[in-house]
Order: structure tokens, then sequence, then C-alpha cells
């Protein structure tokens, strides 16, 4: 075993004749006491490098053996076999193991069932998957100490190193999942709004989502999740929540002003939804109702553009692009990518499949505007309609104007379109409707 000491030394391996009968000459020239002395090694370490064949020596060591027998060095340099220094051999065999562990997580981690497997009678079978999963919990500095099955429920004691100390943890796991409207949308939040680490749950400003997310996670997954809000560290107030907080986080260098998440720290759930979600095809094609997997994906990631009356999906992962646009055709849900969302202007089918299942009251609203010309305008709007009110009978391009804007064409037209205002001649001159003067008379409207 090379010794710690020579980590940063230069050690030598050199033939076995010729090493020990440098010892040999050394002990009987000098007691051993002597060497024990000059050397700066024990007794036993110098019978060692005496009587072993293949034992590394540091050079420097070696060097002063010789220098005390006054042999040419010479002599030495014939005689070495290799050079190197422990460290790097360390590295090295630490490098080989690392590589050998890899190969065997990934051998295992692809004998995991595929989800298509895991369905069973409209339920996904956790239950099966996670039996496979036991091996790579256990094959790393997790350890599985005790399963015990209640029901619906997996409770799960385990081991593992926290800042720096193996503590005992207890996480609860469904034994099966029902795939049902509320499982699917779910997912479709998670893929889009999911946090990070060991936690299963969504970051995302919106209240009613939030809320979805904590209500699924402790009726369907009998998880107990948390409210957090992450702030960043450069505001110092937040805004009043009319329900608990349990912990407010500070974020360095976050994006932003604040986020609301809910959470449950269950490593082994989170481990289990990755696998769904590298199989996005596979899951996807055996959800029975796939428009509600896309409304919750909405809620997480969709957009709307009211004056050019579509709706959008947004997503930069090319290859989930691709199965999201399989699944949207078949809806007829799909006219382009534009290189960063999904985009369709079929307002009929959106009413129809994704409308009825969106949660997030703003987009509940914004998608109402286009597809029934009902609901209320956000604050851009209504500063347009404000300025049109005090100054009707105006062109556009005079409006635009007095806005310090050089287009309004197609926030008009989105206005005029949806009765909010009223354009006569040419060119156009722009005057309030009753439905527009309504608009601005409502109250507590962000």
């Amino acid at each position: 075993m090379i010794n710690k000491l020579y980590d940063n030394d230069e050690m030598i391996l050199v033939r076995k004749d010729f090493k020990k009968s440098v010892f040999v000459k050394l002990l009987k020239k000098y007691n051993c006491s002597f060497l024990v002395s000059k050397l700066k090694v024990s007794h036993g370490t110098i019978y060692r490098y005496k009587n072993k064949s293949n034992v590394p020596i540091p050079i420097s060591l070696f060097k002063r053996c010789i220098i005390l027998l006054d042999t040419n060095l010479d002599e030495l340099d014939k005689n070495i076999i290799k050079i190197f220094k422990p460290k790097e051999i360390r590295y090295k065999c630490l490098g080989i193991g690392r590589d050998i562990r890899r190969q065997q997580l990934k051998e295992w981690k692809n004998k995991l069932p595929n989800v298509e497997e895991l369905v069973e009678d409209n339920y996904l079978n956790l239950e099966k998957w996670f039996k496979s999963y036991l091996k790579l919990i256990n094959f790393g500095a997790r350890k599985i100490v005790d399963i015990k099955y209640e029901k619906n429920i997996l409770i799960v004691n385990h081991k593992n190193y926290a800042k720096g100390k193996q503590k005992d943890f207890t996480v609860v796991l469904p034994r099966k999942i029902k795939v049902d409207d509320d499982f699917q949308y779910f997912f479709g939040l998670w893929c889009g709004d999911r946090v990070g680490g060991g936690r299963i749950g969504i970051v995302n400003k919106a209240f009613e989502l939030n809320r979805f997310t904590a209500d699924y996670l402790k009726n369907n997954l009998y998880q107990n999740p948390l409210f957090v809000v992450l702030k960043s560290s450069n505001i110092s107030k937040l805004p009043n929540f009319d329900f608990k907080i349990d912990s407010v986080q500070e974020v360095k260098g976050m994006p932003g002003d604040w986020a609301l998440c809910v959470w449950s720290v269950n490593g082994f759930l989170k481990s289990f939804f990755k696998h769904l979600y590298k199989s996005l095809d596979g899951i996807l094609s055996v959800l029975p109702n796939k428009n509600i997997f896309f409304a919750g994906l909405f809620d997480a990631e969709g957009n709307i553009s009211l004056e050019d009356k579509y709706f959008r999906w947004a997503c930069k992962d090319l290859k989930k692009v691709e199965i999201y646009k399989k699944y949207l055709r078949k809806y007829d849900l799909f006219n382009r990518y534009d290189g960063s969302s999904l985009i369709t202007n079929n307002v009929n089918v959106f009413l129809k499949l994704i409308f009825p299942y969106l949660k997030h009251k703003e987009k509940i609203n914004k998608s109402q505007l286009i597809c029934v010309g009902k609901g209320y305008l956000d604050k851009k709007f209504r500063n347009i309609l404000s300025i049109i009110n005090t100054n009707q009978g105006k062109t556009i391009i005079e409006t635009a104007k007095i806005m310090k804007r050089k287009k309004l064409w197609s926030q008009v037209k989105f206005l005029e379109n949806y009765k909010y205002i009223n354009c006569k001649g040419y060119p156009k001159h722009i005057y309030m409707t009753n439905k527009g003067l309504s608009e601005l008379r409502r109250e507590g409207r962000k």
C-alpha cells in the first residue's frame, strides 16, 4: 500500500536484486538505529525495502541510501523500472473505479421497467418501479433499512449522509398512482414548473396552481407539502400572503423578485417522476386524456397573444418539442414552432379541449377574451382605453403619438374586434363603446 506521506514525492520501482544489495550493504556498514536516524524511516520499513520486491521507494530516500554507500548514482539510473507520483496513481485508480460504478449504475437504470410496463388497469405501479430501483439506492451512500406496507402506502426507512453524518430518514410513497384527470394535469404542470433537487413540487407565482399541487401531493401522493417563498436578495419586502408560508429562503442572484413554491422533500418520489419525464413519449402514449396534460403544461409554460389571437406552449428543448408536436398535431393544436414556443391559433379546439381544464386565473381570463369575448383587460389595454377615452375621435397615428409609441395597430384591432372601441372613417378615428366604458369602470382589476 502506498504511504500517503509520499503523495507528492516521486516514487521509484527498482530491480529486486539491486534494491536488496543496497540495503544488505547498508545494514552491514551501519547499525539499524543509525539508518533510522539518517533515513527518517522505521526499522520495519528498512527491512521491508530490503526483503520485498515490488515496494515503491521515494526517489529522494533511495538517493540518500546510495550516497551513504559512496556508490555512483549512475547505478541507480540503470536499475530503475518506473518513476511515478502516488497521488497520480491513486486518482487514476479512483477514475477507473468511478467508471466501473457508472457503468454498473447505467446497466441497472436500463433495466428499470418501461413506462408502458408500469401502467396497469389505469394505475401507475410505482411499487414495481421501486423494487427495481432498490439496487440503485443500496449501491451508493444510501441504504434501505426497512420497508413497511400499509394499504396503498410504502413507508421506507433509509440511511443517508447529510452534512457529513449518516442519518436516518423516513419517506412515504404511493404503491400505485391513479391515472385520472388530476394526475394528467399535475404531470403536465410538473413538467413545466418542477422544482429541483430531491423535492417533488412546483414553483409558480399563481397561488391556485400551488394550492392544487399541495392538495394533490397530500391527497394522492401521501406527502406533507410545504409552502416556501424564494426571494431575491435585492428586495426587502414581500407581498402579504393570505395563507401560511412555511419558510422564506433568500436566493442570491435570483432573476426577478420572488417566487412561490410548494414541495415535499422526497428523493425517491422525485426519481420516479424523473423516470416518467425521461420516457415522456412513452407516458404520453398511454395517457387516456393527453389534452388534460397539455392544459397543465399550458398553465405552467403557456402564453396567450390577444393581439394575434393565438396560444403558445414555451419549450426550447428540441427533443421535447418533437414529442409535444406529435401529440398536439393529433388534436389539431399545432400550427408552427417559432424557436421558443409551440403555437396554435385553433381557437375552437383550444376552447373545447384545453380551456375546461385550466386553473390559472389570468390564463383563464385571457383565454375567455379570445374564445368568447368575455373577461377583463390587463393594465396594458386599460391604459390604451383610458387614453382613447380622453382623446376620442383621434386617429390611430395621433393616439400612438400621444402614448409616445410608434405603433398601435394590433392593439387597436383587438379592441375593435371585441367591441371595446369603434373605428370610423379613413384614416380610422377611434371612439369608445359602452363595453369599453364599462371596462374602465371596473374596480379591483389589474
